[in-house]
């Protein structure tokens, strides 16, 4: 090989290194100058999204029956709503059975009991366990009925009506209650048709819907997905994936961003953003609640809601079968359900509108309850709970010798 002489031309690059090159140079400039920015935010005091407020899997651990539950023993502060100025911050407790709230004793011959099942509305963490709706009435029934009366929390943020008929037959029955109050939420069609919606670190089982009405469980136990997949029931009740390449890497960035960036956390709270926006920008490249309305499945809205209804009416049927009564409470109607269906299986249900079309009810920035809110849902509540109890102890007096 000849050595180059001294007079010879520089070498130049090749066509295609130069248009790297040409796309490459303002990308590295563009990160220089954020991660000057990034250094220069953490050493004033900014820290990254998840950093100062809670994650919405704060306080899970994996289950290979329900997906996901409450840790044993875990506690701490719930603070949010992100990412716009903090209004909440709970105190948040969870006892040794993994349910939010107290302790639970064994039960005293005379005590009667209620168990609350449902999804965030339920678990409530963003209001302090007293001011929570579910012990708002433990206090408000024992001065009417004059008895023992314990009020027990088995809601999960994220839980589908799947979820919580789960826990019921496999746990919660076990906790000898009276009745049973099931909070229908309007995400939930969506989510018992979805067995891993991305960013979320655990999946979920699910239920297909026999010819007969019946219910038989798919998805478990609960595998561990990638936590940038999108599994869903397809119209045959099989899992299927329905992520992309494009959504899985904006999915990545995203996670990676709100979990480290402090100049993220910082752009994200100095704009004043529209909620719809936001939540738009939040679900590029992610399908969740999009794969429900495609048009290879027009009758999306119907399969979801048959579904859901056949496991509402399925959980009720073996909650009554142990001798426990079921109430169906729906804090925005009962909109995408069978009603006839429901009508039928002569299900009580008690309408919660009332406090679900409330703005001042709910936090500025987040669909929950606050506490003004959990206060007047404990007001709907207490009359059935009460009326049925009352028959309920009534019923057991009559029965002993």
């Amino acid at each position: 090989m000849s050595e180059r002489s001294p007079n010879d031309p520089p070498p130049t690059l090749s066509r295609p290194a130069r248009i790297a090159f040409a796309l490459l140079a303002p990308l590295l400039g563009i990160a220089l100058v954020a991660a000057i920015f990034e250094v220069g935010l953490r050493l004033t005091g900014h820290v990254a999204i998840y950093e100062m407020y809670s994650k919405p899997s704060q306080f899970w651990r994996y289950d290979e029956l329900l997906g996901w539950s409450h840790d044993p023993g875990a506690s701490g502060e719930f603070v949010g709503p992100r990412p716009w100025p903090i209004e909440f911050r709970g105190q948040v407790s969870i006892n040794s059975l993994g349910l939010r709230g107290p302790e639970i004793p064994p039960r005293e011959p005379s005590e009667l009991r209620v168990l609350f099942s449902g999804d965030s509305i339920v678990a409530a963490l963003e209001v302090d366990y007293e001011q929570t709706f579910v012990a708002l009435l433990e206090s408000m029934l024992r001065k009417r009925l004059g008895v023992p009366v314990r009020t027990i929390n088995a809601g999960v943020r994220g839980y589908g009506t799947d979820q919580d008929y789960l826990y019921f037959r496999d746990r919660g029955w076990r906790l000898e209650p009276d009745l049973v109050v099931f909070f229908h939420s309007g995400n939930d069609p969506s989510d018992n048709t979805t067995l891993h919606e991305m960013r979320r670190p655990f999946g979920k089982p699910a239920f297909s819907l026999e010819d007969d009405g019946a219910v038989e469980l798919v998805g478990s136990p609960v595998p561990h997905y990638p936590s940038c997949s999108e599994v869903s029931l397809s119209q045959g009740y099989e899992p299927e994936r329905v992520d992309t390449a494009s959504g899985r890497a904006l999915c990545a960035a995203q996670m990676l961003m709100f979990d480290h960036s402090a100049l993220f956390s910082y752009l994200t709270l100095a704009i004043p953003w529209n909620y719809i926006f936001l939540r738009n920008l939040y679900y590029i490249g992610n399908p969740h609640d999009e794969h429900l309305n495609s048009s290879a499945r027009t009758d999306a809205v119907d399969f979801a809601g048959r579904l859901t209804t056949a496991i509402i009416l399925q959980y009720a049927d073996d909650v009554r079968r142990r001798g426990i009564e079921f109430v169906l409470a729906a804090h925005v109607g009962i909109a995408g359900l069978d009603r006839d269906a429901i009508d039928r299986a002569d299900l009580p249900v008690l309408d919660l509108s009332e406090a679900a079309s409330a703005a001042d009810l709910r936090w500025h920035h987040d669909g929950h309850f606050n506490p003004k809110g959990h206060q007047q849902v404990a007001e709907l509540l207490v009359g059935e709970i009460e009326t049925r109890l009352r028959a309920r102890s009534a019923a057991s007096s009559s029965a002993r010798p």
